[in-house]
């Protein structure tokens, strides 16, 4: 008989790279283990890829791009294994196949299988960060000096998005606040559809 075991409430945050996507997910995620629930986070995987020498940006190739892809959707399923509560993934299928494209051009079996994937498997949410023009934040893996190459991956994706039908929603325009509402909003939208009730932030003791 199929199984009735309640699957983990699965977050993620997407966009082109140096849009903050990482540091928003480890803010989310602690703060959502403040509130006492089991959460995995993980971080994009073509980091931990490009470390293994795995060829990335403009010189990456299929076999690379796909072992990334598939390097995600392990963690992803091995998340679903472990009995999480929350997962908040730093990236989804669907912007990995954004930078393969951009190198590898359209692959509709890849589309297709991806697809098939995310009904199977589906993401509760899908956020998107949007690219305003902020200064790409270096962080020796993605290229920080090209804009040329953020905003075609920026554009792909959100054309991927269009073609497939995929539901997301488009994270709120910045203010001086940025990363903090963001996180706010995740997480109250969060634990509104887990269910839970954000406690109330504590009052500051009065000083005598």
């Amino acid at each position: 008989m199929p199984s009735t075991k309640k699957r983990p409430y699965k977050i993620s945050l997407i966009s082109t790279h140096g849009t903050g996507k990482t540091t928003l997910c480890y803010e989310v995620a602690a703060e959502l283990k403040k509130r006492g629930l089991k959460v995995k986070v993980f971080s994009e995987i073509a980091a931990s890829a490009f470390e293994q020498g795995i060829p990335i940006n403009e010189t990456t190739t299929l076999p690379a791009q796909m072992y990334i892809m598939m390097q995600h959707i392990t963690e992803e399923l091995r998340a679903i294994i472990r009995n999480y509560q929350v997962v908040v993934c730093d990236r989804s299928v669907f912007d990995n196949l954004a930078y393969m494209e951009r190198r590898c051009g359209k692959n509709q079996f890849i589309r297709d299988f991806l697809q098939g994937y995310a009904e199977e498997f589906p993401y509760d949410v899908i956020y998107k960060l949007p690219m305003f023009g902020a200064e790409m934040t270096a962080d020796g893996i993605r290229d920080a000096e090209s804009v040329e190459f953020q905003a075609d991956i920026y554009n792909r994706l959100n054309e991927l998005l269009s073609d497939m039908k995929i539901e997301h929603r488009t994270l709120p325009a910045p203010s001086t606040e940025l990363r903090k509402e963001w996180s706010d909003l995740i997480v109250r939208e969060t634990l509104e559809a887990l269910g839970r009730t954000a406690p109330a932030p504590k009052e500051k003791a009065a000083v005598a």
